[in-house]
């Protein structure tokens, strides 16, 4: 099991999203800590590598948290759409 922090942004995002999608969210996150690390566990999380360090989970059709592998914990960055996943990604490879 690996540690999962929340950043502040991803805290402020959360607490502007409705309660159905938050509640998703939390039992996303709880799903990723218990498997993160065995791959056959991952894909029916939506569970996807982005970057290097960097993982999106799937929370909603329209949601996802983007996630930050520090080595050691899982840092809940923040709760993006599908654009705006993509637009964060695009500004990091600048």
């Amino acid at each position: 099991m690996i540690g999962v922090l929340l950043s502040a942004r991803m805290q402020k995002t959360a607490a502007k999203l409705p309660d159905e999608v938050r509640e998703k969210a939390s039992e996303a996150l709880a799903a990723v800590a218990q498997a993160f690390g065995d791959p056959h566990r991952h894909g029916g999380l939506g569970l996807r590598k982005l970057a290097k360090h960097t993982y999106e989970i799937r929370v909603h059709l329209q949601w996802r948290i983007l996630l930050i592998h520090d080595g050691e914990t899982l840092i809940a960055f923040d709760v993006m759409n599908h654009a705006e996943v993509k637009q964060w990604l695009k500004g990091k490879r600048k």
